[in-house]
């Protein structure tokens, strides 16, 4: 049997904070990302570097 995730669940884990999402690390991310004028989305952002990484 496969063991299935939705994205709601998913979600729900993450917003929750009982999931491996840490709000204060991402807070800090976005944070340094602005006061670097660093992009949060789109070519070169934030966000695209850490889907790079994984």
């Amino acid at each position: 049997m496969t063991d299935v995730t939705s994205e709601t669940e998913a979600g729900k884990v993450a917003a929750s904070g009982t999931g491996a999402v840490d709000d204060g690390l991402v807070a800090e991310l976005v944070a340094r990302a602005q006061a670097g004028g660093v992009k949060l989305t789109g070519e070169g952002g934030l966000l695209q570097q850490l889907t790079v990484m994984m």
